[in-house]
């Protein structure tokens, strides 16, 4: 049986998402206590990974428009 893996977002995977650049999504990350914090980490804990369904209550309660 085939399990399906939640989807997962990169920061650049992010910037792409809104039209921004990874900059600007470290800096939300920074400056909003309610950017979403990272799932797990990958490539020997240097790169967070981000559930979806909390990337999409994030750009519902900031509105973000999605590219």
């Amino acid at each position: 049986m085939k399990k399906e893996l939640p989807k997962l977002y990169s920061k650049a995977d992010l910037a792409r998402r809104w039209g921004a650049t990874r900059q600007v999504v470290n800096n939300w990350e920074k400056r909003h206590n309610d950017f979403p914090n990272p799932v797990m980490h990958v490539h020997d804990g240097s790169l967070p990974l981000y559930l979806h369904e909390d990337i999409i209550k994030y750009e519902e309660k900031r509105e973000l428009e999605v590219h």
